[in-house]
C-alpha cells in the first residue's frame, strides 16, 4: 500500500475505515491532540472487550476505558510499573540467570522444548518475579508446576484466537467453536490470575499481621513498620502486588481482576518481541558474535542488573532497536481522537472526523530504500550512536523518530508494562547470549510471518543452543 499510494492513504478493513499515516513526523500532530483523555488503542480489539463486559470484570473494561475512569485505573499502577520500574531489575536478572541455567538442556536435549515455547515460558517467569517476587520457573520442566505452564499455554492460545476471532467476525456472531475456545482459554488464564493474586495477598497479610504482632511499643500498642511513614516503609524493595497492598489505594477486588489482563499482557506481548530479536540474532551469526564480544567487554559474565549497565551496551540496544524495524510485532500504531483534525502532507490538508482509527505505518519509511539502505538486512551498527549522529540532518534520520523505536507505544496510553518489558528483554537477551551461541537446526527452512493479534513467524525455526567457551 505505501509502494503504491505513498505517505497517506485510507484503507476498510471488515467495513472499519481508517486513515494510515507513513511519516510519524504527521502523526506527532496527532499525538498532540489526544488531549486529556485518550482513547486507547486496546478498544479496538473487541474480543477481549466483550469478554470483560460478559464477565463484569470491572478493572479490564476500566484499562480499556476512556476518561476519568481510565486514569482511575492507570493511576494508582504507573509508579510501581511505569516510573520505577528499574527496582525490580536484580530481580529480573536472577530469574534470567535461573532460565538461562536450564536453557540448553530444556530445549535441545531430553525435554525438547521448542524454543519459541521457550520463549513465553521466560517471559511468565521474569514477570511473575515481578509481580510476586519469585519465579515460578516455568523453564525447568524438574520443577514447574502444571498450573504454572498450562497459564502460559492458555494465555499464548488466547493471543493467537484472538487474532483469528477480529479477523472473522462471524466467529463470535454464530459463537463458533473458535470462539467458545477463546472464551475457554481466557477463563483460564483469568481464573489463575486471581488465584494466583488472592494466594499472594493473603502471605501477605499473614506477614504484615506477624511483623505488627512483633513489634510491642512501650505503651502497650503495636507498631507496624508501615505505619511509621509511608514513604519511608515503600522504599523497601517489595514485589509489585505486595507494594500496592501498602500503599492501599487498590482494593483487594480490583487487584483480583486486574491481574488476569495484567499477566497476560506482560507475558504474550514480550515474548512475541523476543522471538523476533532471537530469530535474527539466529539468522546472523556475524551479528551475534558482535553482540556475545560487547556484552563479555562489559558485563564479563555477570547479570545486568543496572540502568548504569544498559547504558554501558550501545549494541545490544541496537539489535533490539534493528529486530523491531526489520521484523516488528506489529505493522501499525494506532490512535484514535475525540475531535476532528486536519492531518497535513506535503502541501495537501486532510479532514480526519472524530472517531477513525489513524494508525502509523511501522513498515513504510523503515523498510524504503530511500531513507534505509539495505532495508531487507538485519544490521544493528546502523543504530549505533554514531551512526545515528552521521544521519542527523538528512532524509535518513526520520528512522530515528521516537514512534519507530519500540513496539510499546507512544502518548499519554503507552502501554503500563512498556518499560518493564523493554528491562526483560535487554536482560535475558544479554544473558542467554552470554551463555550460549544460538543457531537455526535448519537454516534452509523457510518462514513467513503471520498476523494473529500480532506478528509470529510461522513456523516458528527450531533453535540449537550450543554453551558458548
Amino acid at each position: 500500500m505505501y509502494s503504491e499510494y505513498g505517505p497517506l492513504f485510507g484503507m476498510s478493513i471488515m467495513g472499519d475505515d481508517e486513515l494510515v499515516i507513513c511519516d510519524p513526523r504527521v502523526f506527532d500532530t496527532v499525538l498532540r491532540k489526544e488531549g486529556k483523555w485518550p482513547i486507547g488503542a486496546a478498544a479496538d480489539v473487541t474480543t477481549f472487550n466483550d469478554y470483560y463486559k460478559e464477565t463484569n470484570n470491572t478493572m479490564g473494561l476500566k484499562g480499556i476505558s476512556t476518561g476519568p475512569t481510565w486514569k482511575e485505573w492507570r493511576q494508582p499502577l504507573e509508579k510501581d510499573m511505569f516510573v520505577e520500574w528499574a527496582m525490580y531489575l536484580p530481580d529480573i536478572a536472577k530469574t534470567a540467570s535461573q532460565i538461562s541455567q536450564v536453557a540448553g538442556y530444556e530445549v535441545t536435549e531430553q525435554k525438547n522444548i521448542e524454543f519459541v515455547d521457550f520463549i513465553s515460558r521466560s517471559s511468565f517467569d521474569m514477570f511473575t518475579t515481578v509481580m510476586y517476587g519469585k519465579s515460578p520457573q516455568t523453564t525447568n520442566s524438574e520443577v514447574a508446576t502444571t498450573k504454572d505452564i498450562e497459564f502460559v499455554i492458555s494465555t499464548s492460545q488466547a493471543f493467537d484466537l484472538t487474532g483469528e476471532v477480529l479477523t472473522n467476525p462471524l466467529e463470535k456472531v454464530f459463537d463458533s467453536d473458535l470462539y467458545q475456545k477463546f472464551k475457554v482459554k481466557m477463563d483460564q488464564s483469568f481464573t489463575f490470575g486471581k488465584q494466583k493474586t488472592d494466594e499472594f495477598v493473603k502471605e501477605v497479610e499473614q506477614k504484615n499481621a506477624e511483623a505488627a504482632a512483633a513489634i510491642i511499643v512501650e505503651g502497650g500498642g503495636v507498631e507496624d513498620e508501615s505505619s511509621k511513614c509511608p514513604v519511608t516503609a515503600m522504599k523497601e524493595h517489595l514485589p509489585f502486588v505486595e507494594r500496592l497492598v501498602k500503599r492501599g489505594k487498590v482494593s483487594r477486588e480490583e487487584l483480583l481482576d486486574f491481574s488476569g489482563p495484567l499477566l497476560m499482557a506482560g507475558v504474550d506481548t514480550t515474548s512475541y518481541v523476543m522471538s523476533w530479536i532471537f530469530l535474527n540474532l539466529a539468522s546472523n551469526p556475524d551479528k551475534q558474535r558482535e553482540l556475545a564480544d560487547e556484552l563479555k567487554s562489559v558485563l564479563k559474565g555477570a547479570d545486568l542488573t543496572t540502568v548504569e549497565q544498559m547504558d554501558n551496551l550501545p549494541y545490544l540496544k541496537s539489535c533490539i532497536r534493528e529486530s523491531h524495524r526489520l521484523t516488528p510485532s506489529t505493522p501499525i500504531s494506532t490512535k484514535k481522537l475525540k475531535d476532528d483534525i486536519d492531518v497535513i502532507v506535503g502541501n495537501e490538508a486532510y479532514r480526519v472526523p472524530a472517531g477513525k482509527r489513524i494508525s502509523l505505518n511501522l513498515r513504510g519509511f523503515p523498510m524504503d530504500p530511500k531513507y534505509v539502505d539495505s532495508p531487507h538486512q538485519f544490521m544493528p551498527e546502523r543504530f549505533m550512536p554514531d551512526a545515528i549522529e552521521s544521519r542527523k540532518g538528512t532524509p535518513s534520520e526520520i528512522i530515528d523518530h521516537p514512534s519507530f523505536a519500540d513496539p510499546f507505544g507512544r502518548g499519554k496510553r503507552r502501554c503500563l508494562g512498556a518499560n518493564m518489558a523493554i528491562a526483560e528483554i535487554r536482560v535475558l537477551v544479554a544473558r542467554l547470549i552470554q551463555d550460549y551461541d544460538i543457531s537455526l537446526i535448519d537454516d534452509a527452512k523457510t518462514w513467513k510471518p503471520k498476523q494473529r493479534l500480532m506478528l509470529k513467524a510461522d513456523p516458528y525455526p527450531a533453535m540449537k543452543l550450543v554453551p558458548r567457551v
